[in-house]
C-alpha cells in the first residue's frame, strides 16, 4: 500500500510593493488609482523634426568618429604606439605624419614620452636600427647642426639623409665646403673612406671647397673669435686692436701681436720654459702689404694652385688678424722640422690651456685649405680654445657650427638649443700657469717655413 504523497509546501515569497502598486491600497485610495491610470496612458512620440535632429546628430558623430578611427588605424599601421598616437593627435600632427609617412621607433618613443622636439620631427626618422652605426639618438648639437645645414641651403630631406648616413664629424665639413647639390655623391665619398677617416683625420677623393670662390668680408673684425680663412677676409686697411711689440726675450726682433694675444704668448712661453721647453715667435702680425709680398714670392716659383695650398692671399691671412703666431723651437737646431721637436710635442698638447689652438692640424687639409702647419697657432682665449680642442673640429667647422651668424634668421633654433650648445657652459676652468724666464734664440731651420700661413 503506497503512502500518500506529502503535499509540497508553497514557498512564501516576500516582495516589497509600493503603495501605488498595491491593489488593496488602490481600492481604498481612488485618487492614487486615477493618477496611475493617467500615468499609464502617457505615450511619448517623437515628431519628424525630432527624428531628423536625432538622425543628424548620429550622422555627425559618425562623421567625426569614423575618420579618427581610420587615421588611428593608419598611424598604427605605420608602427606608432597608442601613447604616441595620443600625443600626435594632441599636437595636431596627424596629417603631417600621414602625408609624409614619417616613422621610426625612436620618433614613436619620443612622442610617447613627450621628449620630442617638434621643430625637428622629420630628423627623428633618421634614427633607426639600420642607421645605428652613425646615429642612435638626438641632442641639442644635432638640432643645431640640422639648422645650420638648412641655413646653408640644404633641404630637410637632404639633411635627414645626411644624418642617417654619416657621422656628425663627417657632416660638419659641409658647413665649410661649397653647397653640395648632389649630397649622395658626398655621402658615398665619405663612406668609401671610413677605413682611414676619423674625427681626427678627414680626407676625401672629391673636391668640395673652392678656395676664394664665394668670399665674404669678416663680419666682426678685431674680435678674438673672428674667422679668417679662404672664404672670410680682412680689409686691406685692417689693423689689430692695441698692436703690441713682443719682447725679444720671447720673439724675433720686430714681432707684434694684439695686446691680449701678446700677453698670452708670454705666459705660454714662460710655462714651457718652466718644464724645459723653449720656443719663440718667429712670425706674428703681418699687414696686408707684407702678406701680399709673401704670396707673390710663392706665386713666382710654385704657380697658383701650389701657392694657394701653401700661403694665404693678402687679406685672407690669419697673421693680419694679430692673433696668429708661427713659433720655432730654441736649443733644438739639430731637428730641422718643428713637428719633430720636443717643443712641438708640448705646445700641441698644452696650447689650449693658454688660449691657443694648432690652427692647421695634420689630416684636416681638405677642410682648412692648408697643408699641416705644426708651427702655426691661433689665439682664441682659454675658454674657446679648450672648447675647440675638445670638439676635435677645425676652427673653421667650430666657428661655422657654433659662432657664425645666421643667413636667414628664420632658421635660427630656439634659445634653449643655443644655450645648451654654448661652449662657455662646458668650458673647463682656466689653467693657472706658472711664470718663468725664457729667451728667444736665433731662428731655427723650421722658422723659414713659417711665412706661409
Amino acid at each position: 500500500m503506497s503512502m500518500p504523497r506529502k503535499k509540497k509546501r508553497k514557498r512564501r515569497r516576500w516582495r516589497l510593493t509600493l503603495p501605488s502598486h498595491n491593489p488593496e491600497y488602490l481600492k481604498t485610495h481612488p485618487e492614487a488609482a486615477q493618477k496611475k491610470k493617467k500615468r499609464h496612458r502617457r505615450r511619448w512620440r517623437l515628431t519628424w523634426k525630432a527624428w531628423l535632429l536625432l538622425g543628424s546628430a548620429c550622422a555627425l558623430a559618425l562623421a567625426l568618429i569614423l575618420p579618427i578611427m581610420a587615421e588611428n588605424s593608419k598611424l598604427k599601421g605605420l608602427g606608432y604606439s597608442s601613447a604616441a598616437i595620443k600625443e600626435i593627435r594632441k599636437d595636431k600632427l596627424t596629417k603631417t605624419i600621414l602625408d609624409s609617412k614619417w616613422y621610426s621607433e625612436y620618433l614613436s618613443d619620443s612622442l610617447a614620452d613627450q621628449s620630442v622636439n617638434l621643430s625637428y620631427l622629420q630628423l627623428y626618422t633618421a634614427v633607426t636600427p639600420a642607421h645605428k652605426d652613425v646615429i642612435t639618438s638626438l641632442d641639442a648639437t644635432d638640432f643645431l647642426l640640422y639648422s645650420r645645414l638648412i641655413d646653408r641651403g640644404y633641404t630637410a630631406d637632404q639633411a635627414v639623409r645626411l644624418f642617417g648616413s654619416l657621422h656628425r664629424w663627417e657632416i660638419t665639413p659641409l658647413l665649410v665646403f661649397d653647397y653640395q647639390a648632389n649630397d649622395q655623391a658626398y655621402i658615398d665619398d665619405c663612406v668609401s673612406h671610413r677605413d682611414t677617416n676619423s674625427q681626427d683625420h678627414f680626407e676625401l677623393s672629391g673636391t668640395y671647397y673652392t678656395y676664394y670662390g664665394n668670399t665674404e668680408a669678416v663680419s666682426d673684425p678685431g674680435s678674438i673669435d673672428m674667422l679668417v680663412n679662404k672664404t672670410w677676409s680682412l680689409d686691406s686697411s685692417y689693423t689689430p686692436p692695441q698692436l703690441t711689440d713682443i719682447s725679444t726675450r720671447y720673439a724675433a726682433a720686430g714681432r707684434q701681436l694684439a695686446s691680449t694675444a701678446a700677453d698670452a704668448f708670454v705666459t705660454w712661453s714662460d710655462a714651457g720654459a718652466a718644464v724645459g721647453v723653449t720656443f719663440y715667435a718667429a712670425s706674428a702680425y703681418r699687414d696686408y702689404a707684407s702678406q701680399e709680398s709673401v704670396y707673390n714670392s710663392y706665386l713666382k716659383t710654385l704657380g697658383q694652385a701650389a701657392t694657394d695650398a701653401a700661403s694665404a692671399r693678402p687679406g685672407y691671412s690669419e697673421h693680419q688678424s694679430g692673433y696668429a703666431v708661427d713659433i720655432a723651437a730654441t736649443n733644438e737646431d739639430d731637428t730641422p722640422e718643428y713637428k719633430d721637436t720636443r717643443a712641438y710635442q708640448w705646445t700641441s698638447t698644452n696650447s689650449m690651456d693658454y688660449g691657443w689652438i694648432l690652427r692647421y692640424p695634420d689630416g684636416k687639409q681638405q677642410i682648412t685649405g692648408y697643408e699641416f702647419e705644426s708651427w702655426h697657432y691661433r689665439y682664441l682665449g682659454v675658454e674657446l680654445a679648450q672648447a675647440v680642442a675638445a670638439s676635435h673640429l677645425t676652427y673653421d667647422e667650430f666657428w661655422c657650427l657654433y659662432l657664425k651668424g645666421w643667413d636667414d634668421p628664420a632658421n635660427q633654433p630656439s634659445q634653449d638649443i643655443l644655450t645648451a650648445t654654448d661652449y662657455r657652459k662646458e668650458a673647463s676652468a682656466s689653467a693657472s700657469p706658472s711664470s718663468s724666464a725664457s729667451s728667444a734664440a736665433s731662428a731655427s731651420p723650421a722658422a723659414s717655413a713659417s711665412a706661409a700661413g
